[in-house]
């Protein structure tokens, strides 16, 4: 018969034992779970190989791998089993690559048809026993820059001609378009009406004073107004672009043909073909206008001279890699990514509109 002190001792020394093993497995779980956390991606896929050495490593546990598993989901694990016993081969996962050969028919396809978009080349892909999806063949124009949906939007990145003509023309183009604004007055609530100009290059600004009745000769006067403008921040306007809006009469449009330049009108129900103006009067909006109840036209004017002022001075432009526009042309002298505590207690800052908008500066020595 044993001794029980010689089973206790056994027992002790396999509780020593089982207590590093667990310390081991929480280790290695550990180590797995910040190697997922550095992959890309929100999942570890597995090759069918991959998988069926797991499946194996798991018999010898009946499977019960619950509290151990870590590289996938336990319910996929068990998907797994299920296809195993129903004798279904592991497949690999996601989409089939596209043969080289399909890619270059898919692009002889979009050169030789204008008029073709994604849902015309897939449907004529079919008719050749080929069968590449929607996403697949669209993935493919746009890698290689051409328009999908030739009526429709074109993705970043894909140069239409009008894309095209409108970064050949930048620097002596400007972007015009009308925004309006609900202001309290005596009489009630009224729309005042402004008209904005942004040069497209440098990306200034001009926005003329805001009214209620925006007609033939007002507009023409603020047309008389920008071209004053552009002469004194020796901007060359030779192109003005706006929409098809009624208030752009042909009297205002005369103002502009001059020499070789001329009106240029964004297609119709088009807003991204004036995307500048667009943007720029989406950020006023976002980031000032929304914030105010305007009571009065003066009140309103002066809400969107400061933040002209702001945008042209100040705010950094994400297009001019995150600079303001006056460091565009006088660059300054950057500090190191660790400054001394004794330049972070140079760094102050500036209020504009009561602290809706802010900026941020170092004071000179």
């Amino acid at each position: 018969m044993i001794p029980s002190w010689l089973i206790a001792l056994f027992m002790m020394i396999a509780e020593a034992w089982s207590t590093r093993r667990n310390a081991q497995v929480r280790f290695l779980k550990l180590q797995l779970e910040l190697m997922r956390q550095k992959l890309p991606g929100d999942r570890v896929i597995l090759a069918p190989e991959d998988r069926q050495r797991l499946i194996r490593l798991g018999e010898a546990l009946d499977h019960q791998v619950h509290d151990l598993i870590g590289i996938v989901n336990v319910k996929t694990y068990r998907r797994w089993l299920r296809d195993k016993k129903q004798g279904k081969a592991a497949g690999r996962v996601g989409r089939p690559r596209i043969t080289k050969s399909v890619r270059e028919l898919i692009l002889r396809m979009a050169r030789e048809n204008a008029g073709w978009g994604v849902r015309r080349i897939v449907g004529e892909l079919r008719k050749l026993a080929l069968k590449p999806s929607r996403s697949s063949v669209r993935r493919v124009l746009v890698d290689e820059g051409l328009m999908p949906d030739p009526e429709r939007h074109a993705p970043k990145g894909v140069q239409t001609p009008w894309r095209t003509f409108v970064k050949m023309h930048m620097n002596v183009m400007v972007a015009c378009d009308f925004f309006c604004k609900t202001v309290w007055t005596p009489m009630g609530k009224r729309v005042a009406y402004c008209l904005m100009f942004i040069h497209l290059e440098s990306r200034k600004v001009f926005v003329s004073p805001s009214t209620f009745n925006p007609t033939d000769s007002w507009v023409q006067q603020q047309g008389r107004n920008v071209k004053m403008w552009a002469g004194e921040q020796g901007i060359d306007l030779r192109y003005l672009l706006h929409d098809r809006d009624t208030k752009f009469t042909e009297a205002f449009d005369e103002l502009f043909r001059e020499g070789d330049g001329g009106v240029v009108k964004s297609p119709y129900q088009s807003p991204m073909a004036n995307s500048f103006a667009e943007s720029w009067i989406g950020s006023l909006k976002r980031e000032c206008l929304n914030a105010f109840t305007c009571f009065g036209l003066r009140h309103l004017d002066y809400i969107v001279q400061t933040y002209v002022d702001y945008h042209n001075t100040v705010r950094p432009h994400q297009s001019l890699g995150n600079r303001p526009l006056t460091e565009v042309l006088e660059p300054v002298e950057c500090p190191p990514d660790d400054p001394p505590p004794e330049v972070l207690a140079t760094i102050h800052r500036e209020r504009w509109l009561g602290g809706l908008l802010n900026h941020y500066y170092r004071k000179a020595a």
